[in-house]
């Protein structure tokens, strides 16, 4: 829809997380601005204060009580991005043939991007597809029935700088910084090297498949 007047300077973005619970873990990462967060447990959307807490960082809520084991963690955050140009969105739109399973991307994607796919016009989780950031394709379990509609917005947040100009172009910085505390789960794919500087609180799972540094 055309915006009426001047466009306006910021625009957010989504963060989705899903997570499994075990019972005795209450903090999951998730990114968001403000209170701007969604806390869904097995479907069912959560009161803040009565079910959760949030931070003043926006990195993790914290359940009151744990999620019982097998439980189903959903959330979802809203960031604010200050500059328009500094991002980018595509959505990709495909008609199943009968039994369908995977479907390629015509973009480039990677980890980074924020990925939500939609299976006529219901956003699915990410526990019903997989993602292959190698392949460009999302893969379903279950074959799709004949013309369902499987569409995916893609998008990919900048970075510019006035030492990092555009994406692609080398980054010169004066100090790298990591946080103190880490929410999200990580994976360290195995054609990855990854690095972390301490002392750092790993209140999350981390899954070294490539090369990790602790400093």
């Amino acid at each position: 829809m055309p915006f009426i007047g001047n466009q306006p300077t910021s625009e957010t973005i989504a963060d989705h997380k899903t997570y499994t619970g075990d019972g005795t873990r209450t903090i999951f990462g998730v990114q968001y601005t403000a209170n701007f967060v969604s806390v869904y447990q097995n479907g069912i959307k959560l009161t803040e204060n009565n079910d959760y807490t949030i931070n003043d960082s926006g990195n993790y809520i914290t359940f009151v009580l744990a999620p019982e084991l097998g439980d189903t963690v959903n959330l979802v955050g809203e960031n604010e991005i200050t500059d328009l140009a500094r991002s980018s969105y595509v959505r990709e739109n495909f008609t199943s043939t009968a039994s369908q399973t995977i479907f390629q991307l015509n973009s480039n994607i990677n980890a980074s991007d924020k990925i939500n796919v939609f299976l006529n016009g219901i956003k699915l989780q990410e526990t019903d597809y997989v993602l292959s950031y190698t392949n460009n394709t999302i893969t379903f379990a279950v074959g799709r029935n004949l013309d369902d509609v499987v569409a995916a917005e893609i998008i990919t947040p900048g970075f510019r700088s006035g030492i990092h100009p555009a994406t692609g172009e080398k980054a010169v910085h004066q100090g790298v910084a990591n946080p103190s505390t880490l929410n999200n789960d990580v994976t360290i794919d195995a054609d990855e090297n990854a690095m972390m500087v301490g002392p750092l609180t790993i209140n999350s799972v981390v899954t070294v498949n490539g090369n990790l540094t602790i400093v």
